[in-house]
């Protein structure tokens, strides 16, 4: 865990694109702004600067962003858009390129899936998370990044797939209880139990529903109930995915 200061929150790192993770620091909350319709991700980022000017926060106070693809990336074309993704938030002073070969900072939690129906036809921002002072008494505030079915590493994500092409009840039950024990991780990690979650979200096109009470119900990890999305995670290959916040407030933008 690290502590990204500037911006108020602390942080998992990850990938370079974005991180496990987020939670506000003490005098810190976090809230997520969602946009009433899928804008393209250019759009938003102007909209964001914009917003965080008008409330008086500084762009690195921007800590978390859901996407929405048209379609799943292969490995090649996901690296293409992550790195055109993170030069905004290298001009926001946010990530970090260091200059020892592959080392980088990038605080920034995200979720980027594809909706199988009514999806973008380009890549867009479907909400936002920043922070704004909060009394002491502030409630836990955090958002987890999504978190697909594949182990991490640098080798190709079909040799890191979990079950990889295994959507029969057994697969996905593989896959799911893998992405849930990341959670689990991760929550630990930045000091929370799942008891802290009001908000937890799985992104699908296949019938999970029958796996949901051995996965979730029973190992008490479902006191908030499940949001399903049908849509897919976004890299070829990837079947389930989940994210998960915990009292973060929500406005309309």
């Amino acid at each position: 865990m690290a502590v990204f200061k500037e911006g108020g929150y602390r942080y998992l790192p990850s990938v370079f694109q974005y991180s496990a993770g987020v939670a506000a620091e003490p005098g810190f909350q976090l809230v997520q702004a969602r946009f009433k319709s899928v804008l393209p991700i250019q759009e938003a980022f102007i909209y964001i600067e914009q917003h965080l000017n008008k409330i008086g926060r500084p762009l690195n106070a921007f800590a978390h962003c859901e996407l929405r693809s048209p379609k799943q990336f292969d490995d090649q074309g996901f690296i293409a858009f992550n790195r055109k993704y993170v030069t905004t938030l290298e001009k926001w002073g946010i990530y970090q390129a260091q200059t020892q070969e592959g080392s980088f900072i990038n605080p920034v939690a995200r979720t980027n899936v594809c909706p199988e129906y009514f999806g973008p036809t380009e890549v867009g921002m479907y909400s936002f998370a920043y922070t704004v002072p909060a009394g002491p008494d502030a409630s836990a505030s955090f958002i987890l990044a999504g978190g697909g079915d594949a182990k991490s590493g640098p080798e190709p994500y079909r040799e890191r797939i979990v079950a990889y092409g295994d959507t029969s009840n057994a697969g996905l039950k593989i896959k799911m209880e893998f992405v849930v024990n990341e959670m689990h991780q991760r929550l630990e990690s930045l000091g929370f139990h799942w008891s802290d979650v009001i908000s937890a979200q799985a992104y699908s096109v296949h019938n999970i529903g029958g796996l949901v009470e051995e996965v979730f119900a029973k190992s008490g990890r479902m006191h908030c109930g499940i949001n399903w999305y049908f849509a897919r995670p976004p890299v070829s290959g990837l079947e389930f995915e989940m994210d998960l916040r915990g009292s973060v407030n929500q406005i309309f933008v």
